[in-house]
């Protein structure tokens, strides 16, 4: 969204907030990119100090709630210094004291700093400490979390029904320190040796192999071997009582941790642990790096994964795989989490980004390597089309005002999670396989190997990654990389073509896309000036594929003859960027999309809506290719459908409240109902993949869009599940759920609560969650609200609740009320997940559709979450001030366009 400045007159009211997102929403450019250097490299602490090796002791009990610790650190004084800085964050210091190389121990004086979350060790005799290698000794106490950071509590049920407990860690990005004393930024690697003391009967896992266990009084210690060179927050603990699957893969041992009775849901992450192992290690030319890899699904507590080395932990939904109950969808995550995950073992572990600041090499590589290789095992996916659904929802965001760069400048470490975001993720990766699709596959791969053998066991820049790119291929990919990386947003590449004296001449420009047309073309507080991007624009004619890198404001190429095919840019659908037609040329390209290449199809579908939605085309050209869509016999007819849902709820979100939204519904139901009767409800053996995927789409819009056929049918299918009848297939399960929750009454409701209770998977809790928050009586919708805090389902699950129910139902006012009031309760439960408690009003807001919203939102973030809390809040109001906009601009106008539409008229 380019931000108008009448859309921002309301930040005056709050003067402050202009500052925050002036240093916070990260425009500004982004330093040079210099190769790694360790005493450049960002950060709190002072590189005088660098540790070399930890000895941590810890003593762990499942049924405490605090822990006791000891810390060994080496390190070397590289100069004098009157005090040793480190961090550490909620632990009590029992004792402390430094031992120099002659074995001489001085007491240390602690005074912490909890703003920098930081303790300053001074000698107690007032004597400085002298350079050469030190050793500082440190006893402390420290508490077990209740949600998924630091060292937190695992709560789930035994085979027998019991409640029981595991413990698990979650460091990253800044949760060492509330675990161990630590010199916590990636810069600062060290090696670890790990020894936990814990009851008899628990099985203790860390990184390493076990070296020994040893009994004692009051339980037995697990000693385990050092780890190679690593960054602080790869560390990894799990204490519990766990069902194992082990195997192998590439001479690694293999094993997956799971909670007992669920040993046979780790089966298929093993075997796609097997095939993306051995693949890694050949890709590279590098094997992997440690001596075993377990996986930890963990059974509550935590959401996403984490890729310590050694020991990924999973949160259980998208580790665990049960071919009788879960969803298509549900298989196709634990394959690209699992990818993701062992990618990341050589990208962030092995080589490790030098800051908070370069997180994105961890990250994006990550998710490049997890969709390559998802492709590769899995090409019946389609995992090239479907991406363009995380794509679209990254570039909104990166098309208006709350966006930052990939390397978007210093990151403050109470906001770092601010970074873990789409466009880390999602448009990193995306400008990766851009990159890749212009120097090719083999230089690319040329360049990752050399980067990978150069930085392993250290830290990289961005600098680093292009000095080997540009070196395998000859090419500047510095410069041209740098133009994505370094500046936020991106552009639009307007083309037109024509024929002339027997050539075809093609018209290129390039400008920032903006959600909004207005006088201001980029986010608030980025410099004036042009800004343009070097684009490699792959343009495609029939057959004929040529590239042209536009690093201008406008040029100029021709190509040879005359044909009736039109010109078509961004062949293939890797380029981040949108592509606006002339109208003879759009004209052209709508004749022709079902005959059409997938990949293209699904780009210009795509780019339709982007620019209809931003004002720039009439939405009319979008519907009319949605009514084509019913034509389209390839590849890319299930993403197509999949991308007409998520538009139409879209539309369907911006004009809640207005007579047009019916016309929407109905127009989707028209364009959905004939699909789902054709594709059928009851699943086929013979079923490609995607169009198992697709039903439970169908079903679920079909019954937003409230399809009277498609929600009875649901219930149907649903009490027969409930009445030990026929169980619902696994690949509509979910949708039914859905739709039944979404037009639940009071039995229904309370069939999916008494379910929720019962759950045993994670998978099923969110499950029935969401549907319980997508039901439409409000005063269900507050009983579901309140039972968010009376333990109906696990922290990270109570904390969404919230967020889903103004997410899926029309209750949106409902549930933002009661975040707001019940704000540091949801916080204590959301803690330190992905999520965390910045995010609870933001996503308790994230369907409305009037500016006054936005603004409150806003004020109300700014109150409770304070300066932490303003992106996330920032980012909310700008999709707001968008489905606004479409509301204000497409109501009258779709409400007479729409009447009576239907696909293919």
């Amino acid at each position: 969204m380019s931000a108008t400045l009448g859309r921002w007159r309301w930040l005056a009211r709050w003067p402050g907030l202009v500052l925050w997102l002036a240093a916070l929403m990260l425009p500004w450019p982004a330093a040079a990119q210099a190769r790694f250097d360790f005493e450049a490299a960002p950060g709190l602490l002072s590189k005088d100090v660098v540790p070399a090796h930890y000895a941590l002791t810890l003593d762990l009990d499942p049924l405490r709630d605090g822990f006791s610790g000891q810390a060994i650190i080496t390190v070397q004084v590289r100069k004098p210094v009157p005090a040793i800085v480190l961090h550490a964050h909620e632990l009590q210091a029992l004792s402390s004291e430094l031992v120099d190389a002659a074995g001489a121990t001085r007491a240390l004086a602690i005074v912490p700093d909890p703003k920098t979350q930081t303790w300053r060790l001074t000698p107690r005799d007032g004597r400085p400490i002298a350079a050469g290698r030190q050793r500082v000794q440190i006893g402390y106490v420290g508490k077990v979390q209740g949600a998924g950071e630091a060292l937190f509590r695992a709560e789930h049920r035994n085979e027998r029904g019991e409640p029981a407990r595991m413990l698990a860690t979650q460091l990253e990005s800044v949760f060492a320190r509330k675990v161990f004393p630590a010199f916590d930024e990636p810069a600062f690697r060290s090696v670890f040796e790990i020894a936990v003391r814990a009851p008899k009967g628990y099985t203790v896992v860390s990184n390493m192999p076990q070296a020994s266990r040893t009994e004692e009084p009051n339980g037995e210690l697990h000693r385990f071997e050092p780890t190679p060179s690593m960054p602080t927050y790869l560390v990894a603990v799990a204490v519990g009582r766990f069902d194992e699957l082990g195997g192998e893969a590439a001479g690694v041992p293999l094993r997956i941790l799971a909670a007992p009775g669920k040993r046979e849901l780790a089966r298929y992450a093993l075997q796609v642990t097997q095939q993306v192992l051995p693949h890694y290690n050949e890709y590279f030319g590098i094997p992997y790096a440690l001596p075993k890899l377990d996986q930890f699904a963990v059974p509550s507590g935590r959401d996403g994964a984490m890729e310590d080395w050694g020991l990924i932990s999973y949160a259980e939904s998208v580790l665990l795989f049960d071919p009788a109950k879960s969803s298509p969808e549900t298989k196709q995550t634990v394959f690209a989490m699992v990818a993701h995950e062992v990618a990341h073992q050589w990208f962030g572990n092995l080589v490790t980004a030098s800051s908070w600041d370069e997180i994105w090499l961890n990250e994006a590589f990550a998710t490049w390597l997890e969709r390559k290789t998802t492709a590769r095992f899995n090409p019946e996916w389609q995992v090239g089309l479907q991406q363009r659904l995380p794509l679209d929802r990254t570039m909104t965001l990166d098309a208006g005002p709350a966006t930052r760069a990939i390397r978007s400048g210093p990151v403050r470490e109470s906001s770092v999670f601010d970074v873990f975001d789409g466009i880390t993720y999602v448009k990193g990766g995306a400008v990766l396989s851009m990159l890749e699709q212009w120097i090719g596959e083999d230089a690319f791969r040329r360049g990752l190997a050399a980067y990978i053998s150069e930085r392993k066991y250290s830290n990289a820049t961005a600098g680093d990654l292009w000095f080997h790119l540009s070196s395998a291929s000859a090419r500047d990919v510095s410069g041209v990389a740098a133009s994505w990386t370094d500046q936020a947003g991106f552009p639009v590449v307007q083309l037109r073509a024509a024929c002339e004296s027997g050539r075809t001449r093609v018209g290129l420009a390039q400008q920032r896309f903006a959600n909004q047309p207005g006088p201001v073309a980029a986010p608030l507080g980025a410099p004036p000036g042009a800004r343009l991007w070097k684009i490699p624009v792959l343009l495609a004619r029939g057959s004929e594929v040529s590239t042209v890198v536009l690093d201008a404001a406008r040029a100029e190429t021709e190509l040879p003859g005359c044909t009736d095919e039109p010109v078509l840019a961004n062949a293939g659908g890797k380029g981040f960027y949108r592509v606006a037609y002339d109208a003879p040329a759009l004209a052209a390209l709508a004749a022709r999309f079902t005959a059409l290449q997938p990949a293209d199809q699904v780009v210009l579908l795509s780019d339709t809506f982007a620019l209809a939605q931003a004002g720039q085309l009439p939405m009319a050209s979008y519907f009319s290719l949605l009514a084509a869509l019913p034509g389209v016999q390839g590849a890319a007819r299930a993403t197509l459908f999949s991308m007409a849902g998520a538009a139409v709820d879209q539309l369907d979100s911006a004009l809640a409240g207005t007579a047009a939204q019916a016309r929407v519904r109905a127009a989707g139901r028209a364009l959905f109902g004939p699909e789902l009767a054709r594709v059928s409800w009851v699943p086929q053996a013979q079923d490609e993949p995607q169009v198992e995927k697709l039903r439970g789409l169908l079903i679920t819009r079909l019954a937003r869009w409230d399809d009277g056929d498609a929600v009875a049918r649901a219930k149907q299918l649903f009490a027969q599940d409930e009445a030990g009848q026929a169980p619902l297939p696994a690949s509509i399960r979910a949708a039914v759920i859905e739709a039944v929750g979404t037009h639940s009454d009071r039995m229904l409701f309370d069939q999916l609560v008494a379910r929720l209770k019962g759950a045993a998977s994670e998978e099923d809790r969110w499950m029935y969650a969401s549907a319980l928050a997508s039901g439409r009586d409000a005063g269900r919708g507050k009983e579901l609200l309140a039972a968010s805090l009376k333990a109906w389902a696990p922290p990270n699950i109570a904390a969404s609740i919230p967020g889903m129910v103004a997410e899926r139902s029309p209750l949106g006012v409902l549930a933002y009320d009661f975040t707001l009031a019940n704000w540091d309760r949801l916080a204590k439960l959301a803690g330190g997940n992905w999520a965390g408690s910045s995010w609870l009003l933001p996503s308790a807001a994230n369907r409305f559709n009037d500016r006054a919203r936005a603004a409150r939102l806003v004020a109300d973030q700014q109150r409770k979450a304070g300066p932490d809390g303003a992106v996330p809040a920032a980012r909310v109001s700008a999709e707001i001030e968008l489905l606004a906009a479409v509301r204000q601009r497409e109501a009258q106008t779709l409400e007479k366009q729409l009447a009576g539409w239907r696909p293919g008229g």
